[in-house]
């Protein structure tokens, strides 16, 4: 019988990046189309100034992980994707903020929304819009997907910065 060998700290890592970058690569599609879906197809331009932004941050996320994993699998530097995704901040920063504000416009401005379920997808779009902003530019906010970040957030280590701004931060400092 062949002795089972744990994977090592690296290759359980390998594995995490290889599913994190497709994870958000299919969420770039997969939540717009189910959010269309729900609304029954009744979105107007308040679900679209929400939608657009949460995309476009799954994008970056898509393509930063995947980086990540070049780097692990090929030795190759992920410095210039970093460097592409940092000139990044402040438009993703302005677009998370517009989001956020077409959510909050379809429901206190009357006809900028066309229906109650454009309202409940640009809200929703915009949230996740914002948090993805939070989740990569300034703080970790997703801990469910491994242990180890989760009891340490349980722990009362807090949110601790996310990896895309310790790599931003590693780039500007050197």
């Amino acid at each position: 019988m062949a002795k089972h060998t744990p994977p090592t700290s690296r290759q359980a890592l390998i594995a995490r990046l290889s599913s994190y970058w497709k994870l958000e690569a299919g969420n770039i599609v997969l939540l717009p189309v189910i959010m269309v879906f729900l609304a029954e197809g009744e979105v107007g331009i308040a679900s679209l100034l929400s939608i657009i932004p949460m995309m476009a941050l799954l994008a970056i996320g898509a393509v930063y992980w995947r980086a990540k994993l070049h780097q692990l699998e090929r030795g190759t530097s992920p410095d210039e994707t970093v460097r592409w995704i940092a000139a990044l901040d402040l438009p993703m920063a302005i677009a998370s903020v517009v989001a956020a504000g077409a959510a909050t416009a379809a429901w206190a401005a009357p006809g900028f929304a066309v229906g109650t379920a454009d309202r409940w997808v640009a809200t929703t779009a915009g949230v996740l819009a914002v948090l993805e902003y939070i989740n990569y530019y300034h703080r970790q906010l997703q801990h469910f997907d491994h242990v180890a970040d989760f009891m340490r957030l349980i722990s009362g280590g807090g949110f601790r910065k996310s990896q895309l701004r310790q790599d931003i931060d590693r780039l500007s400092a050197g």
